[in-house]
């Protein structure tokens, strides 16, 4: 009988133990420096290092940063407008995750309070902002909270108020030699003086700003890191994902055309261009 309870006892700490170890945890710490910020706001904002929490509530994993202003830009105060702002999940490789692809929410206001952010912000100034996204699989909510170790962070915005104009610069004028026409004579009675046409100088055009093809690029840039990650985190059979992935070739089939007839471009951005070119074309 001793025996008999002691094997229940046995059986029933291994169970507990073996949940234990099978439950998907609830949080995961992930201490990060130097984070990764791809896209239009890169030059704009850091994600400060520190300590964050991943978090796992009811299937729906979320993460809080805190985006750091490091330079001061002047950007379009009406119509300005965020694209699609994402936190990539990376294991300890640096690899994208499969299916961990965070966003913020649009009925929390993040995306007003970023753009705020960005117009009147000091530089040094934080915001913290929380990226969510719900996972319905429990083996896949545990393979993200185990694996996860940092992440990187996209960013889109969609219009930037362009630079300044060029300024024009005067032509140099060159000293005009004295004149050795002879004064004109009077027409002899009956005849008429010619009517002839003063010339008129040319209005100088104003010269427009060159295109900043290095914002373009990072744009171009951007947009294909974006579409790789969503095929990589693509479902079989998900109509919403497939519709959105189609959206985005096509949006970089477009920026791909206005590069291949742009002008202007130096040799750099021109290589830079096949570059990315030939990242994308390989993606499929």
């Amino acid at each position: 009988m001793k025996t008999k309870s002691v094997l229940i006892i046995m059986a029933v700490a291994v169970l507990i133990i073996m949940t234990a170890c099978s439950g998907v945890p609830k949080e995961k710490k992930l201490t990060v420096s130097n984070v990764n910020v791809i896209g239009d706001a890169k030059d704009l904002i850091k994600v400060a290092d520190g300590t964050y929490t991943l978090q796992n509530a009811n299937n729906e994993l979320s993460l809080t940063i805190n985006l750091q202003l490091s330079q001061n830009k002047d950007l379009e105060m009406e119509g300005l407008k965020l694209g699609q702002w994402t936190l990539n999940l990376l294991d300890k490789d640096g690899n994208s995750i499969p299916g961990a692809m965070l966003q913020f929410k649009p009925e929390s206001g993040a995306e007003l309070q970023i753009i705020e952010f960005l117009k009147t912000g000091m530089i040094g100034d934080t915001l913290a902002v929380t990226f969510s996204q719900m996972v319905t699989s429990q083996d896949e909510l545990k393979k993200i909270m185990k694996q996860t170790t940092s992440f990187e962070l996209t960013t889109v915005i969609e219009s930037i108020m362009p630079g300044p104009l060029a300024e024009v610069t005067p032509e140099e004028t060159k000293p005009t030699k004295p004149s050795t026409t002879q004064p004109a004579q009077k027409p002899q009675a009956g005849q008429t003086t010619p009517q002839t046409t003063p010339e008129t100088s040319p209005t100088a055009t104003q010269v427009k700003p060159s295109e900043d093809w290095d914002k373009e690029l990072d744009a171009y840039s951007a947009a294909i890191d974006r579409y790789i990650s969503m095929k990589n985190n693509l479902k079989p059979g998900d109509a919403n994902a497939i519709r959105r992935l189609n959206e985005q070739k096509a949006k970089i089939d477009e920026m791909t055309k206005r590069f291949q007839t742009a002008s202007g471009m130096t040799a750099a951005q021109s290589t830079r261009f096949k570059n990315l070119k030939a990242k994308f074309d390989n993606a499929g």
